[in-house]
């Protein structure tokens, strides 16, 4: 079974969950309401969607406390929970979801040539994203894992149940695939988007 650092202390943060401490609960939802958010914004656009499965979750992490299994990875186990959620709410559907705002803030200028070569940086950025989204679905999620939420290959391992040498060929295969539909002058465009993806961890 997968181990993590701060295992001893995921397990006895569950131990409290699985006996009802309401003080558990509330220490769950602070340590992990931020990147649940962030993760199940992978999935789908509607945020309001996400808040709900995720309250739904801790509901339900409440009401079957007593069948929970013993867990030294709440992460994880968390982040697979909010998947199954989403994905059976209904929107099946994955759509990557790009820091446009990032983007824009750091190409904003006042000067009319340098804004003409930040409307030249989106244009090509905007070419990776397209062609991040004509991957197949599978390779999307664990690319926008690796590179949205900074996820370990182990970790993305966990969350898809493949193994972490599957995780790294398919980071791989889809990083060659899109550097092979680009220009040399592009190349730099795509070694940006790895580089400032936004880290939410």
């Amino acid at each position: 079974m997968f181990m993590q650092k701060g295992g001893d202390s995921d397990y006895f943060l569950w131990k409290r969950i699985k006996s009802g401490n309401a003080e558990a609960f509330q220490e769950l939802y602070k340590l992990y309401a931020d990147i649940l958010f962030s993760f199940g914004t992978i999935f789908t656009k509607d945020h309001e969607l996400v808040k709900d499965c995720i309250h739904d979750l801790i509901f339900d992490l409440y009401k079957y406390r007593k069948n929970l299994a013993d867990n030294d990875n709440i992460r994880n186990y968390l982040f697979k929970a909010l998947k199954r959620k989403i994905q059976t709410s209904g929107k099946k559907s994955l759509k990557l979801v790009y820091s446009e705002n990032m983007s824009n803030e750091s190409l904003h200028s006042d000067s009319v040539a340098e804004q003409e070569h930040a409307d030249d940086e989106q244009m090509q950025m905007k070419r990776i994203n397209r062609l991040i989204d004509q991957l197949p679905g599978k390779q999307k999620e664990i690319l926008n894992l690796k590179f949205q939420l900074d996820m370990p290959y182990h970790e993305i391992a966990v969350v898809m149940d493949i193994s972490v040498e599957s995780v790294r060929t398919s980071v791989y295969r889809s990083i060659k695939s899109i550097r092979e539909q680009l220009d040399t002058k592009d190349l730099l465009f795509l070694f940006i988007f790895m580089r400032n993806s936004p880290k939410m961890l």
